[in-house]
């Protein structure tokens, strides 16, 4: 093993540019496109997103589909861990007391709403 320092970066590799070279200029404005669009409202200062505000966009419609669901009346048994993530994200790790639940909610149905 080489004791050079191996200065290329993640997107300056073989791989990478073997990728561009076979893509068409089209191709790669789309995916430039699409990668601006995923992080144009990161802080990568932070070590976290804050809160919704600095989500992109396609997190914040997550968002409100998911936030949408429990006001419907989902349990939050029900979320995938993705959902649950998002929800982390915007809210923090107590984001289910925001719907009225309680942690063991998070994977059983243990608050039920009294009627």
């Amino acid at each position: 093993m080489s004791t050079k320092e191996n200065k290329s970066g993640l997107w300056d590799n073989d791989m990478v540019k073997s990728a561009l070279k076979s893509m068409s200029p089209a191709d790669i404005e789309r995916y430039q496109k699409i990668g601006e669009s995923m992080y144009k409202d990161l802080n990568f200062e932070t070590s976290c997103i804050e809160n919704k505000n600095n989500m992109p966009p396609f997190m914040v419609d997550a968002l409100a589909y998911i936030e949408e669901s429990l006001n419907s009346g989902l349990h939050p048994s029900m979320l995938s861990d993705d959902d649950k993530n998002i929800l982390n994200e915007a809210y923090g790790k107590i984001w289910y007391k925001k719907w009225g639940y309680v942690e063991g909610d998070l994977t059983d149905i243990v608050t039920i709403e009294k009627k």
